[in-house]
Formats: structure tokens, C-alpha cells, sequence
């Protein structure tokens, strides 16, 4: 009510109506209450604890207004974050790595649990630049007005998987085929689709010990739960003398370690949407990527059931609005 209060002085142009029966709601969602198109929009409301309150006193054309700036920001986002992910894409390959150091090359062809090493920094670099977006997002979402927090996910995921697809997936793609070729293409333009044909399919071994690191390092971090052990060892060491009732407080973005929070729809559905979307392309190319991502799949299931059994709370419910979403894409 702190926040409601706070706000007793202002004007909304939002309002939440209570229908006594479900007929009757759906009857006036569906129903024209204006005879100007579009000045009177009427949705489901979310429930209480979904509504993020301070922005239900942003007007339509302040949302609409903020909207645009956000979208214009996470578009120059993305393209800006091509080129981080092209360098890193380049210079910790398992080619640079090997050939930038003739010791490195010996190691690789004497070990091959070292060989193996080499080609898992390229994947645990991309993996790492994927995690610090989803915060950014989730902030440039809450300050366009969004009205509920699910929306916030929901358009977070969006964002998220077509930064995904196009930074992670076709850009190291391209960048581990157009430029291990590009002196013969440009000594003979015409063989550029050929040799891109016969290049592409070599890129499956780093898809390949991508989705191994995500199926047995991710989802293992996630199941013993290293994050929340990690913060809490830090808040204890930043805040030893804390009392009981600040020990259960969020400090410094830091939860309790008996405190998991809610879960991330947008960021964890983007991430496994990206597996489904490389077993997809390289199903006919480059059959042998499908037997991680199907390793993935079936750990993910048993990870996943098992979290939100048993360590994540259900924050609010959004009426599946999250699957339509998914399968669009």
C-alpha cells in the first residue's frame, strides 16, 4: 500500500474493474466501450501481485513515448554487441588458440582431455557474454510503463532470443566460416557459395561443445545452485554484523540463500529456445549435433521439474500467457 500511497496526489488514466462472474468479464473485453478507436483499450488484468504499481501512473503517451526509446535502445544494443561476440568468436576459437602458440598446438596434439579444454573457452566466453543482457533488458522493459511484471518477462524474451539467434547463433556462424575463407572467395568470387557450403558443417563441433557445456556445466551449476551459494558467502563477508531481520532482506541485488526469488521465464526460455533452434539447422548438415541436444532436453526436463518443485516460488501466475510466445517462435 506504500506505493499506492506515495502516488494519492496523482491521476491515472488506468483502471481495474471486478466482474462478479467470468461470463461477464469476457463479455466486456470483447465489447467496444468507446466509439473512438483505440482511445479505451480494455486486457485482462494481472493479478496483484504481478501489477508493477509505480508505473500504472504513466500515461498512454509517456508508455508510448518510452516504448519507442526502448526499442530503439535494445535494437542499438544488439547490433553494438555483434562485434564483442565477432572477436570473441575469432580470437578464442579453437584455430586461434592453437595457432597463436606453438606450445598450445603440441599440448593439443599430445592430450586430447587438453584438445578437449581448448575447444570449451570459445563456448564458456559466448556463455558468459549471454548472461549480462537479461538484467538490462528486464530494466529498459520496467521503464517503458509496463503495466505487470509477466509483460516485462514476456517482452524480455522476445528481445532476448533475437539477440540470441542473431549474436550467438549467426554471427559465430558466419565468423567461423566467412572469415576461415575469405582470402580464397576473394581471389575467386565465384566459388563463395560453395566453399561457405562446404565450411558451415565444420562449425557444428563448436555447437556441439556449446550444448554440452550448457547440459552438463549450466544445468549442474543451476542444481547444486552455485550462484546462491556465492552470494550468500559474499553478503556474509560485506555484511558480517547484519541483523536477523536484514538477513532477509535483498542487499546489494543479493538474496538469502533460503530466498531463490522468482524464476527467470525470459531468460531461461530464451536460452533453451537457442538449442531447439540449433538442432533444427544442423539436423540435416550435421546430424551428430542432435545427440546433445537431445541430452540437453531430457536433463533439462528432470532439472527443471525438480527446481520448481522444490526450491523456486511461484511469484504470480500469468494464465500460460508465456506459450503462445514460444511456439511463434
Amino acid at each position: 500500500m506504500g506505493q499506492i500511497e506515495n502516488h494519492v496526489n496523482e491521476v491515472t488514466d488506468k483502471a481495474f474493474v471486478v466482474m462478479r462472474t467470468y461470463t461477464a468479464a469476457t463479455i466486456a473485453i470483447q465489447s467496444m466501450h468507446s466509439s473512438k478507436p483505440g482511445s479505451m483499450q480494455v486486457s485482462t488484468a494481472p493479478e496483484p501481485r504481478d501489477i508493477l504499481w509505480n508505473n500504472i501512473y504513466v500515461s498512454k503517451g509517456a508508455q508510448r513515448t518510452r516504448s519507442y526509446i526502448g526499442e530503439f535502445l535494445v535494437k542499438l544494443l544488439i547490433c553494438l554487441y555483434v562485434i564483442p561476440i565477432a572477436i570473441v568468436s575469432l580470437l578464442v576459437s579453437e584455430s586461434a588458440l592453437v595457432s597463436s602458440s606453438p606450445r598450445l598446438a603440441q599440448l593439443d596434439q599430445a592430450s586430447s582431455v587438453f584438445s578437449v579444454a581448448i575447444a570449451l573457452v570459445q563456448p564458456i566466453c559466448i556463455v558468459g557474454l549471454q548472461q549480462l543482457l537479461p538484467p538490462l533488458f528486464v530494466a529498459i522493459g520496467q521503464a517503458e510503463g509496463r503495466t505487470s511484471f509477466s509483460e516485462v518477462q514476456m517482452n524480455t524474451f522476445s528481445r532476448y532470443f533475437f539477440f540470441q539467434v542473431l549474436n550467438v547463433f549467426l554471427v559465430t556462424t558466419i565468423a567461423g566460416t566467412i572469415f576461415d575463407t575469405i582470402a580464397i572467395i576473394i581471389e575467386k568470387p565465384e566459388s563463395a557459395f560453395e566453399m561457405l557450403g562446404n565450411s558451415l558443417p565444420r562449425t557444428s563441433s563448436f555447437f556441439i561443445s556449446f550444448v554440452i557445456l550448457k547440459t552438463f556445466l549450466g544445468l549442474g551449476v543451476e542444481l547444486v545452485r552455485v550462484v546462491a551459494l556465492v552470494q550468500a558467502v559474499a553478503r556474509y563477508v560485506i555484511f558480517p554484523n547484519s541483523t536477523l531481520r536484514t538477513k532477509r532482506k535483498v542487499m546489494l541485488g543479493m538474496r538469502p540463500i533460503d530466498d531463490p526469488g522468482w524464476f527467470p521465464f525470459h531468460k531461461i526460455l530464451a536460452q533453451d529456445m537457442l538449442v531447439v533452434v540449433i538442432s533444427v539447422v544442423f539436423a540435416v548438415v550435421a546430424p551428430l549435433v542432435l545427440l546433445p541436444c537431445a541430452l540437453f532436453c531430457f536433463f533439462s526436463r528432470i532439472m527443471w521439474t525438480h527446481q520448481h518443485l522444490y526450491v523456486y516460488e511461484s511469484v504470480f501466475e500469468s494464465g500460460g500467457q508465456f506459450l503462445p510466445k514460444i511456439f511463434c517462435r
